[in-house]
């Protein structure tokens, strides 16, 4: 029977030989360690952002991409130690970017609406229509209305109020081909296409 010093040995033997089963127990046996120090590390405003996952799948990542003969391991507490510190490092890596590097700062954050000087909440602009553009649009309308006959003007009408072309067909007693065709012919006429 061997030591749990030589099965630790062996494991790390062959994990750095590519062993897929190695790297699974090291993953479940030592996972727990990184992922607490993730989240004891992990800084409020950052959890909205990030996952403790997030964290723990790259330091794995940088773990298991490392060149076999970088990092040796003698006992299972060296190898505890040193995902700590690569887990710790990952975090603070990304606290000190949000919070003290360019363009993705945490603190540039300002919620919509929000005006830089630090004053009242403005609203958001909209894609509401300027009065002359209602005023165009309401124009080339009845341009459009102007000498047609009395059945496109209702199908018009009602399509401008949001009704589907089944819901007009069934109020005005014709077919959906119908409502289709007559909408074809008034593109045709008026030259919408």
């Amino acid at each position: 029977m061997t030591s749990p010093r030589e099965d630790f040995t062996l494991l790390m033997h062959r994990v750095r030989a590519g062993c897929p089963e190695a790297a699974r127990r090291v993953f479940d046996d030592y996972g727990g360690y990184v992922l607490r120090v993730v989240r004891r590390k992990l800084h409020d405003r950052l959890r909205a952002q990030f996952d403790s996952l997030d964290f723990t799948q790259d330091v794995w990542a940088s773990f298991f991409a490392a060149p076999p003969d970088r990092f040796t391991f003698e006992t299972p507490r060296e190898l505890v130690q040193f995902l700590s510190r690569m887990a710790h490092h990952k975090v603070v890596e990304v606290f000190r970017q949000r919070f003290h590097g360019g363009k993705r700062r945490l603190d540039a954050e300002r919620p919509l609406g929000a005006p830089s000087d630090g004053g009242p909440p403005i609203d958001p602009p909209v894609a509401d229509p300027t009065p002359s553009q209602c005023a165009i649009a309401n124009e080339r309308w009845e341009q459009i209305l102007a000498g047609q006959p009395d059945d496109f003007r209702r199908v018009l009408e009602l399509l401008r109020l949001g009704h589907t072309r089944k819901e007009i067909a069934l109020r005005l007693g014709l077919h959906p081909k119908r409502i289709q065709r007559l909408m074809h012919e008034l593109t045709r006429r008026v030259g919408l296409s």
